[in-house]
């Protein structure tokens, strides 16, 4: 809140800090209204908000679905498959969104233009945003990033003498995997979960762009064109706490689930 009201005050005032306070002092005055609300909920409504929301959480969704896939078929993986599934994700990861934007359109068209099938949308509006491709997009690169940054822990748990140890007492793979992996699995991915959300936010705002979809992003982009007069520095704070909410949401449940499974095991 300080950086967003100095970022508004600062190119207004150049010596004393009186204009920064009065600015702030205000903004908190004017964040808790009823009308703050009431404008909030109705840029919400013009910026398609809500479709931000709906991608990040099916994105969010997804990406945690394949990873524990991924971290539970582990074992079945030989090391040179890894390696090379590791090397290929490196040479994903490094696409830019742009290029996988244009390619996506082009083969769309090519597939159309062949055999008359059209496949997805690729190209939507506020009213009708696309999903298909927008939503893969946004998976594609956390989903990447998580199989690369936590393979290496993956594999060292399964290596763990606790786990083999177990293993050689009769324990099931699946038990082990519901009872050890996954709560190793969600206490490690508490702490990068903030590095997934921003890079998720990241490719979000090229998406709303790219697609013309509108959403949250969007409107805090908009939020330049207010007037001085109508605290535009308010509507970024409102559109910066609602980016946040998904995040907020995520960590709770990622926390939730890791003392609900440590539960369960301790009884």
């Amino acid at each position: 809140m300080l950086l967003v009201c100095l970022s508004y005050s600062l190119p207004l005032s150049t010596s004393g800090n009186d204009l920064l306070w009065s600015t702030m002092i205000e903004t908190m005055k004017q964040l808790f209204t009823y009308t703050n609300f009431f404008n909030l909920s109705t840029a919400y409504q013009q910026v398609n908000g809500s479709y931000t929301f709906k991608i990040i959480a099916m994105s969010l969704g997804i990406t945690l679905f394949f990873l524990i896939l991924y971290a539970y078929f582990f074992p079945k993986f030989k090391n040179k498959t890894i390696k090379k599934m590791i090397d290929y994700l490196e040479d994903t990861e490094s696409l830019p969104v742009v290029g996988v934007v244009l390619f996506i359109h082009w083969f769309s068209v090519m597939i159309y233009k062949a055999t008359s099938i059209y496949l997805f949308k690729t190209v939507g509006t506020p009213r009708e945003p696309a999903v298909v491709v927008p939503l893969v997009i946004v998976s594609i690169y956390p989903l990447v990033f998580l199989i690369n940054y936590m393979t290496p822990y993956i594999k060292d748990v399964y290596q763990s003498n606790y786990f083999i140890f177990a293993k050689s007492l009769g324990y099931s793979s699946s038990k082990l995997f519901f009872s050890y992996v996954i709560p190793n699995l969600f206490s490690f991915l508490e702490r990068i979960l903030a590095i997934i959300y921003l890079e998720m936010i990241t490719v979000m705002l090229f998406i709303e762009i790219q697609f013309n979809t509108g959403g949250l992003l969007t409107g805090l982009r908009n939020t330049q064109r207010i007037p001085a007069e109508s605290y535009p520095q308010l509507m970024v704070i409102n559109f910066l706490y609602l980016l946040l909410l998904p995040y907020f949401i995520m960590s709770m449940l990622i926390k939730l689930i890791h003392v609900i499974i440590t539960s369960k095991i301790s009884q």
